[in-house]
């Protein structure tokens, strides 16, 4: 859950910034590679954060496969929320990647104060 709302973050936070660069940049000078270029960072760095964070909680799991299949796992979830970014884009514009960059970023705050927790 962590590794998926970690790359989902990094997915909607990349958006949201490739978003103002369409905005500020003129469309005359714009690249015409950009508009490709943008997604592209977003979904690879946000399935590679997703797998390393997902990985690296998944430590006191010790088997590399079960910790391998958890990251995929994330990788898997980190696809879901981005599905989400182009309705939340769509509806809310900016805003909405923002908003659920946000809901990513407290599903992290939350999951690692319930499922992490050392109190036992």
């Amino acid at each position: 859950m962590v590794g998926s709302a970690a790359g989902g973050a990094v997915v909607s936070l990349v958006l949201f910034a490739m978003s103002g660069y369409a905005l500020a940049t003129p469309s005359a000078t714009a690249s015409p590679a950009m508009p490709a270029i943008g997604p592209s960072l977003a979904g690879a760095g946000g399935a590679a954060s997703a797998a390393l964070v997902a990985w690296a909680v998944s430590k006191p799991v010790g088997n590399a496969f079960r910790r391998a299949a958890l990251a995929m796992m994330a990788v898997m979830g980190t696809a879901l929320v981005a599905g989400a970014t182009l309705p939340a884009h769509q509806l809310a514009g900016r805003a909405g990647l923002a908003a659920l960059a946000a809901l990513c970023i407290v599903v992290i705050i939350i999951a690692r104060r319930v499922f992490l927790s050392t109190e036992a």
